[in-house]
């Protein structure tokens, strides 16, 4: 069964609830099994459009006519699903047909979803060859996820390598220090010659990626929350 309300999708499934919105967070697979970010930017004509989808590499999908993919995302309950359908190009716009409900599945493998979100954080670079000197700087994150972070710095680190860093998440209930250890994956260049810089946490305790997760979601709620009071 179809309801909306506020130009949002809300399905039934059981006795849950699964619904669309305007600024969601989407993660979608192709066939050759790339991951790609997006975010759904309007709702219209029984279709969700979405911005283009990016990957972890900062490079943008690029196909023609149309494309079968898995899209992930989490509910409001915090349940991730997955669904199989085609995005293909309408009004210059990326789209796909609004899911019906019987085609919506509990997705079987975790995902991390990387949230838009500032916070600051410090971080120990380690110079390469000189184990038992700390280099310490001090950046605000671009976006987080359970699986890793990105940030802006002014200079270029290089992929492969090893650091440690320390940030401070807090919610209305909760506030956690969370140390981490993390791997460089990515380290682009933008126009200003400045770097965006991603990196993945190496050997950490299930119950802290927990905590990061329970965070990102709790912002990506709170970011949908924002929007809806302002269109009121």
């Amino acid at each position: 069964m179809q309801n909306k309300e506020r130009g949002d999708s809300l399905f039934m499934e059981g006795s849950a609830i699964i619904e669309f919105w305007k600024g969601q967070l989407l993660e979608l697979q192709t066939p050759e099994g790339v991951m790609y970010k997006t975010q759904i930017i309007q709702l219209a004509n029984n279709r969700l459009y979405i911005q283009k989808p990016v990957n972890r590499m900062n490079r943008y999908l690029s196909f023609t006519g149309s494309m079968s993919v898995t899209i992930f995302f989490h509910s409001e309950e915090r349940v991730l699903y997955s669904f199989d359908t085609e995005i293909s190009l309408q009004l210059n716009q990326l789209s796909f047909p609004v899911p019906p409900a019987s085609r919506i599945k509990k997705a079987q493998r975790r995902r991390f979803f990387r949230v838009p979100v500032e916070v600051e954080l410090n971080l120990n670079l380690k110079p390469a060859g000189q184990p038992n000197e700390d280099e310490f700087i001090k950046v605000t994150t671009k976006d987080i996820s359970g699986g890793g972070l990105s940030f802006l710095c002014s200079f270029e680190v290089e992929s492969e390598k090893l650091v440690a860093g320390v940030m401070h998440l807090e919610t209305n209930n909760s506030q956690n220090t969370i140390e981490f250890h993390g791997k460089i994956v990515n380290c682009a260049v933008l126009p200003d010659n400045n770097y965006k810089i991603s990196l993945e946490f190496v050997q950490m305790k299930e119950s802290i990626r927990s905590d990061i997760i329970k965070y990102c979601l709790f912002k990506q709620v709170e970011a949908r929350n924002k929007l809806k009071n302002y269109s009121l």
